[in-house]
């Protein structure tokens, strides 16, 4: 399942309990983990229903205490890992991986590497979490990416300033759609972004 699928089985409410993004592509991780913390419960209960950690800070077992309590005036809590790379005794969570509450989205963002695929870990994970495992595009597939975005954003864009804002932002997926928005905002109503587009607002020559 990729991210986009996710979203969508989050937006018609349906969840699992644990939802494991890995790997070295930050920008579905950072997607995912954004909308599960601005969308998954309703406003009023995100002060007594959601829990973020960062891996450097958290310890393990406060994570999994947190993931086996019970929601407060609500059947939903969501308890959020980032960084969880850089948690001591990550292997730790392989017990409340194993068994889960129904009540909890656990979701646990470990960028930068995958879990070792040799390790229980890996194996736990692969029978009971939903796991996205991302990787970087390579260099040439940076303009099917970029053009795809434009057109879901409803724009065209000529060949020549498609390969100048891939060629001047590089590997960084978050800052070509970054780029593009800013583009949008800068067109004014025109559907084509061109070389002088490109040149203007985004400071290519």
């Amino acid at each position: 399942m990729n991210a986009e699928q996710i979203i969508q089985d989050w937006e018609k409410k349906k969840f699992k309990p644990v939802y494991w993004l890995e790997g070295e592509e930050p920008y579905y991780i950072d997607k995912l983990t954004k909308y599960a913390e601005d969308h998954l419960l309703p406003e009023d209960q995100v002060a007594f229903n959601l829990s973020v950690y960062y891996g450097k800070d958290a310890k393990v077992e406060e994570v999994i205490n947190a993931c086996r309590r019970y929601p407060m005036f609500h059947d939903l809590q969501v308890v959020l890992l980032k960084e969880a790379q850089q948690l001591r005794d990550l292997d730790k969570l392989e017990s409340y991986i194993n068994n889960p509450l129904v009540s909890t989205i656990f979701i646990v963002a470990h960028k930068e590497k995958k879990v070792d695929g040799r390790s229980k870990l890996a194996k736990i994970l692969k029978g009971k979490a939903e796991l996205l495992s991302t990787k970087k595009l390579y260099d040439n597939e940076l303009p099917e990416w970029a053009s795809n975005m434009i057109k879901s954003k409803g724009l065209d864009i000529q060949s020549k300033a498609l390969q100048m804002l891939v060629v001047h932002i590089g590997n960084d997926l978050q800052r070509i759609e970054n780029e593009i928005e800013k583009l949008s905002v800068n067109l004014n109503g025109r559907k084509q972004i061109t070389e002088d587009d490109i040149e203007q607002f985004i400071g290519v020559s």
